[in-house]
């Protein structure tokens, strides 16, 4: 295996082992030259013939095209290597979401997401398997797929005792290959057909039933037996060892159940023909009976709430975080401000751009400066004085950066999975951040310190929002409660637990008697804090709500659903503005400070300005070089910090 820091072809560094399998192994690597992080997949062959068909198969490759799919960037062979790189794909995968949160899947609330993304699968098999040269994935499974910011699914390919997806060759390269013929090809048994397990050769329909068991184990929390103990069984007259669908997971309809039933066929010749069938047969199955509007399928439900566990907790001390390197000044109580920014002694900067001029001297909408971090960002949030920025990254970790000089001043570590929030405390030097990993941590701002993790089981946690007095926290995700948090000095303990579906945006009104939050299956669900009772929710998009937020005045609520803006106006609640323009899902929301303009940042690259009441867009477009995951304005309206996939964060000039 290759060592952590080994560089090859003078542009690709390893960073970790991620996989290995008999033919080979996975990296983590830094593409020096684009400066981003890849997927370096190594096939060890040792005859020419296999690294012909390498090469071809790499060629074939690097032409895909398909938004569930990683981009192939390059090929090459060095040493005994052949060397694959492709996009890397951040996040958890589902295998490891299967092991943690499995009876989560298995529920009414969580089908419509699942079946959303067999949908997505299915059109990404047909596009596969209709290629000129036809490309068979051979191991679909739930290890093989992540989700992205909006939770669409990706399908990865790290399956490595077969060298990868299986291209269809011409017959005489097969011919060339016969007097020294061997299988490489491998499989996950409880996914596999039986042809696959009798070293048979692709078909579309292997990978339809792959998908099937996949889908199958996602809707019923339960591994299904493998082709060859099912054939074995049947040989014998015996019953299926495959439980029905609808035995399992009752709140699945009899015709959706049938379809992935037909999928998982022992005999190549029972199930669906292609995946375009099975795909129409799914979307009639989902609209109750009636036919598809057009035999192509050209957008499917997105996802609604996630299944909803109990939240349980346990406060514990952690190992601090990444220490800067001098000791600092004390954390100041709760009630005085924000220590400055000078408290952080020494600095490290990390590549940026030169900025195009001072902020009085440019005019709204320039750019002032990019900051290169080295990780899809998930989270940006300004201090309460301006002065400082913190990010939470894909890569587990959170940066500080001092904006009166643009430099990075350190990196929080003590997550052990993407940071999906970061706020900063109103009052008080402290900064708290939300994981994947199904915890919140609470840092101290002077010295970059971890002073608290408190864990909420079973919830990975989407957002987090500070009351506007900082007395509470609330965080919220896939699990079934909002963890609210009462924060006492540098102490934090769960203080109710509000019933609400998957949650995706959490916000606080400006006088911090109510809370929102926006849920999976498109409804806004509120409390209000000071009689500690539900309100009545507000109801306006039939998908999941990417995010929501508060007018600094109390007069407006926004929330986001694909490419929609909705804004209610507070004092009668009633929706008076429904903003369009975007082309992508739009993942953030934020007012500005005098309340009167809204940023909205989306996948579609952009992030676009509109006037609060009458919901017009002011024709400024701030473009980025990828899809905009988070945005923030800071505290004097001045400037607009956005954040995107590729790992940069944008400043711009939008005020002043």
């Amino acid at each position: 295996m290759l060592e952590p820091g080994a560089i090859l072809q003078d542009r690709y560094k390893v960073i970790a082992a991620i996989g290995k399998g008999g033919m080979g192994s996975v990296y983590r690597a830094r593409d020096l030259r684009l400066r981003t992080d890849v997927a370096l997949k190594e096939t060890l062959f040792n005859d020419e013939v296999y690294r012909r068909a390498f090469e071809h198969e790499a060629q074939v490759l690097a032409r895909l095209r398909h938004q569930a799919l990683p981009r192939v960037i390059d090929h090459f062979i060095e040493g005994p290597g052949q060397f694959l790189v492709m996009e890397f794909i951040h996040g958890e995968d589902l295998g490891n979401q299967l092991v943690r949160l499995g009876q989560r899947f298995a529920t009414q609330q969580a089908m419509p997401m699942i079946l959303r993304w067999a949908d997505q699968l299915l059109d990404a098999l047909h596009y596969l398997h209709t290629r000129p040269s036809p490309v068979y994935h051979r191991d679909i499974k739930p290890k093989n797929l992540k989700l992205t910011q909006t939770y669409d699914i990706i399908l990865l390919d790290f399956g490595l005792a077969r060298g990868g997806m299986t291209v269809a060759v011409h017959p005489d390269q097969v011919a060339e290959a016969a007097a020294n013929e061997r299988k490489i090809y491998g499989f996950t048994p409880p996914y596999a057909p039986i042809e696959q397990m009798r070293d048979g050769e692709p078909d579309t329909r292997s990978d339809l039933y792959a998908l099937g068991a996949t889908i199958y184990h996602l809707l019923t929390a339960t591994l299904p037996a493998d082709a060859m103990t099912r054939m074995a069984r049947m040989i014998k007259g015996q019953p299926d060892p495959i439980k029905p669908i609808r035995s399992l997971a009752p709140h699945v309809p009899e015709a959706i159940a049938a379809v992935f039933e037909h999928s998982l066929a022992v005999m190549l010749d029972d199930r669906p023909a292609s995946a375009r069938e099975m795909r129409i047969a799914l979307a009639h199955a989902r609209s109750g009976g009636s036919r598809p509007a057009a035999p192509t399928i050209v957008e499917s439900q997105p996802a609604v709430a996630a299944p909803q566990p109990q939240a349980h907790q346990a406060i514990t001390n952690p190992q601090p975080g990444t220490q800067v390197s001098q000791p600092t000044q004390a954390h100041p109580p709760l009630t005085g401000m924000q220590p400055s920014l000078t408290s952080f002694p020494g600095s490290i900067t990390p590549s940026m751009s030169q900025p195009e001029s001072q902020p009085g001297a440019t005019p709204i909408g320039s750019l002032l400066r990019m900051l290169t971090t080295g990780s899809p960002i998930r989270s940006i949030a300004f201090s309460p004085l301006g002065d400082l920025l913190a990010a939470g990254y894909d890569d587990h970790t959170i940066g500080i950066w001092n904006l009166n000089n643009y430099t990075h001043l350190t990196t929080l570590k003590g997550h052990s999975s993407s940071v999906r929030g970061v706020r900063f405390a109103p009052h008080g030097g402290l900064l708290a951040s939300g994981s994947d990993d199904e915890s919140i941590r609470l840092w101290r701002v002077a010295d970059g310190s971890s002073l608290r993790r408190l864990n909420l089981t079973g919830c990975p946690i989407e957002s987090i929002a500070f009351s506007p007095d900082g007395n509470y926290l609330a965080a919220g995700g896939w699990g079934g409660t909002i963890a609210l948090c009462a924060i006492e000095d540098t102490r934090i303990s769960i203080a109710e637990n509000l019933p609400c579906p998957f949650v995706h945006s959490l916000t606080f009104s400006p006088d911090g008697q109510m809370l929102a939050a926006g849920a999976y299956d498109g409804t806004i669900y509120r409390w209000d804090l000071q009689e500690q009772r539900p309100l009545d929710p507000l109801a306006g998009f039939s998908t999941i709500i990417l995010s929501l937020s508060f007018s600094p005045d109390g007069e407006y609520l926004a929330a986001s659903s694909n490419n929609s803006v909705q804004v209610w106006r507070m004092s009668d609640e009633r929706p008076i503005e429904e903003l369009r323009g975007h082309k992508g899902p739009i993942h953030d929301l934020a007012f500005s400070p005098d309340s009167s303009i809204l940023a909205t940042g989306s996948e579609d690259k952009t992030v676009r300005l509109w006037r609060i009441g009458d919901g017009t867009m002011i024709p400024i477009s701030l473009d980025h070089r990828a899809g905009v995951a988070t945005i923030s304005y800071s505290p004097n309206g001045i400037t607009l910090a956005t954040g995107s996939h590729d790992g940069r964060i944008y400043l711009w000039k939008v005020g002043g």
